[in-house]
């Protein structure tokens, strides 16, 4: 004859399993400013970043900046073209090519965008590479984050400035 199965015991292991599944999805530590393409995470980039400035000097478009000796990005000026430069010159691999590209940017949109002013306009819209931004009559443009890597050649395009590049932490 076989036992009844005891469902305390059933449930008690089932509880034990869910932390396990959680395990699975790496926490990530927020970025309080803008780091190059291909950062690691926050708190190794911090202890991994030297602010040696060789990032800096081999960034052709001069949008990376040391502040407390750590390598970040300033859109103010440029986009990143994303060509990888940086990544090649950090002796320390705080920049490291096998993580994805992501910029913690996003435009923001003020209300002196022309296609906001029911003047047509759709120059951001054209300049993203990645087809992240959509446009609608009369309206502020919309970002899809999920796509938009924070490049800044939307807010370079922009010639009434009407763009902004602010923080994003997914």
């Amino acid at each position: 004859m076989s036992e009844p199965i005891n469902h305390n015991r059933r449930g008690f292991l089932t509880r034990l399993r869910k932390p396990v599944e959680s395990m699975n999805q790496p926490e990530t530590t927020p970025r309080l400013v803008a780091r190059p393409p291909h950062a690691v995470d926050e708190a190794l980039f911090s202890r991994l970043c030297d602010g040696c400035g060789r990032c800096q000097s081999a960034c052709s478009n001069g949008v990376i900046e040391l502040n407390a000796n750590l390598a970040q990005l300033n859109l103010d000026y440029n986009e990143c073209s994303l060509c990888e430069e940086c990544v090649s010159a950090c002796p320390t691999d705080a920049l490291h090519a096998s993580i994805p590209v992501e910029i913690n940017l996003r435009p923001q949109f003020a209300e002196i965008c022309n296609n906001y002013l029911q003047t047509e306009c759709r120059l951001c819209k054209s300049s993203c590479s990645q087809k992240a931004i959509t446009i609608e009559a009369d309206e502020l443009p919309n970002v899809k984050d999920d796509v938009c890597n924070g490049c800044g050649q939307c807010r370079n395009s922009c010639y009434i400035g009407a763009i902004t590049m602010g923080l994003y932490n997914n």
